[in-house]
C-alpha cells in the first residue's frame, strides 16, 4: 500500500514537473529564445527589418518588452542609418558608445534643398515642419527605393548617399542615382498635399507662382564613413572634399537655373544611354581646387498640368534602362545636338585656343529664342557679356574653363 502510494506521489509530482516545465518553456523560455535571437540578428545586422510581430510570443509582458526593443532599434536605425550600421553593433557588441576610426567608402553623395526655405518658415512658421516631412517622405522613399539611402536631414536640405557594390555596380548605381532625382522632382510636382502648401494665399502674395522646388547635386568620389562626436552626441555620416562638392554644385543650381547639377566624375560612371540624354553645360573649377571639373544636367519634363507634354500620372516604377527609355529630356536631340557645338565654340577645346565665342553666342540666342527659359543657356549667355573683350571675342587668356563663384 505504501508503495503504491509512492509511486502515485512520484508520479502526481513528475507529472507536475512536465506541465511546470511545458508552462515555462511555453511562456518564458521560447519566448525569451526569440527575444535574444532577434537582438543577435540586430547585433550582426542593424539594418536588418526587425520582427515587430514578435511571432511565437504568447506571455504579455515578454512581447512588450519585445515590442519595445523592436521599438528602440527601429530609432537606432532610423538616427543612425546606413553610415551608422558599424557604430550600432560595435555598440550593442561591447557596451558602450565611442567614436572609432572611419573608414574610407567609395560613393555618390546627393545634397538637395528646398528652394525659398527662408520665405516660407516665415509664413509657415511651425506648421513648415508639416511640409518638409512630406518633402523628406518623397526625398527618402526614392532613394531608398534606387540603391541609395538618406544620410543627414539638415532643416531644409538632405545629404544622400549611394554606394555601388559589386552587385549592383557603379554605373547601375550611377543611373540610379539620377533616376532618383528624377522620380523626386515628378513626384512633387504631381503631389496634391504639396500643392496646396504652394498655392498658401500667404505664400503666393510673397512669392507669386510659386510652387514646390528642390535643386539638386551630384557627385562621385571617395570619403571618411565613421561617428562623429562624442560621448555626448554622436553622428554617423561622411567626411570628404567631395561631399562638400555636391553643396557646392546644389548651390550652383541657382546659377544655372536648372534643378540638377551633375559633376564630370558622376557623369564618366553613368550608361552610355544615360550620358546621351544629359547637357554638358560647363567647365570650372570650385573653391579650394584648381583642376577643372565638367558640369552637366538632366532637363527634367514637365508634367500636363504645369504645361509640359508629360502625363500627370505616368508610370516611375520601372527599371533603370525602361525608366531612361521612356522619361525623355525636356529637350530634343536637337536641341542637345545644338548645345553640343554651342559647348565647343564657348570651351575651345581642352585648352581653350578654339573657342569662337561669336558663334557661341549666335547658337545660344537661337536656343533661347526656341526655349525662352532655358538656364545654362542664359547663364553662359551672362559669361559670354561679362568677360568677353570689346570685339565679341573670349579673352586671350581664357583657358576653355572658368571658377566657379557659387562656395
Amino acid at each position: 500500500e505504501n508503495l503504491v502510494l509512492l509511486a502515485a506521489v512520484i508520479f502526481i509530482l513528475a507529472s507536475t514537473s512536465l506541465v511546470f516545465m511545458a508552462y515555462l518553456r511555453s511562456n518564458f523560455v521560447s519566448p525569451m529564445e526569440v527575444v535574444l535571437n532577434d537582438m543577435h540578428k540586430f547585433v550582426k545586422d542593424p539594418l536588418q527589418p526587425l520582427n515587430s510581430r514578435g511571432t511565437g510570443i504568447t506571455n504579455p509582458e515578454l512581447r512588450e518588452l519585445h515590442t519595445s526593443l523592436v521599438k528602440l532599434g527601429t530609432l537606432l536605425q532610423l538616427a543612425y542609418g546606413e553610415a551608422g550600421a558599424k557604430v550600432i553593433s560595435a555598440s550593442l557588441k561591447n557596451a558602450q558608445v565611442k567614436p572609432d576610426v572611419g573608414k574610407i567608402v567609395n560613393a555618390f553623395f546627393g545634397f538637395c534643398d528646398i528652394r525659398n526655405f527662408t520665405d516660407l518658415t516665415e509664413v509657415l512658421q511651425a506648421e513648415v515642419v508639416k511640409m518638409v516631412n512630406m518633402i523628406a517622405a518623397v526625398v527618402h522613399e526614392e532613394v531608398c527605393a534606387n540603391h541609395g539611402a538618406p544620410n543627414k536631414n539638415i532643416g531644409d536640405a538632405f545629404l544622400l548617399v549611394w554606394k555601388p557594390r559589386q552587385k549592383p555596380g557603379a554605373s547601375e548605381v550611377a543611373d540610379a542615382s539620377l533616376k532618383s532625382y528624377i522620380k523626386i522632382i515628378i513626384e512633387l510636382s504631381r503631389n496634391k498635399e504639396l500643392k496646396k502648401w504652394g498655392l498658401h494665399p500667404d505664400i503666393q502674395y510673397r512669392l507669386p507662382n510659386y510652387r514646390v522646388k528642390l535643386g539638386f547635386g551630384l557627385h562621385y568620389g571617395w570619403a571618411i564613413e565613421g561617428a562623429i562626436g562624442s560621448k555626448r552626441k554622436i553622428d554617423a555620416s561622411y567626411l570628404s572634399p567631395h561631399v562638400n562638392m555636391a553643396a557646392r554644385l546644389e548651390s550652383a543650381t541657382k546659377m544655372y537655373g536648372t534643378q540638377i547639377l551633375i559633376s564630370g566624375p558622376t557623369f564618366g560612371l553613368f550608361s552610355a544611354s544615360v550620358r546621351r540624354l544629359c547637357r554638358h553645360i560647363d567647365r570650372v573649377t570650385v573653391k579650394g581646387s584648381t583642376q577643372p571639373m565638367d558640369l552637366y544636367t538632366f532637363d527634367v519634363p514637365e508634367i500636363q498640368s504645369y504645361g509640359g507634354k508629360l502625363e500627370d500620372q505616368v508610370n516611375l516604377d520601372l527599371e533603370n534602362e525602361a525608366f531612361f527609355e521612356k522619361i525623355h529630356p525636356e529637350t530634343s536631340n536637337e536641341y542637345r545636338t545644338r548645345w553640343a557645338k554651342i559647348m565647343s565654340f564657348y570651351l575651345g577645346g581642352t585648352q581653350g585656343k578654339k573657342a569662337d565665342w561669336t558663334k557661341c553666342r549666335s547658337l545660344l540666342l537661337q536656343c533661347l529664342e526656341q526655349w525662352p527659359s532655358d538656364g545654362p543657356a542664359k547663364a553662359i549667355l551672362k559669361v559670354l557679356d561679362s568677360t568677353a573683350d570689346e570685339h565679341g571675342f573670349a579673352p586671350e587668356d581664357w583657358a576653355g574653363y572658368r571658377s566657379l563663384s557659387e562656395k
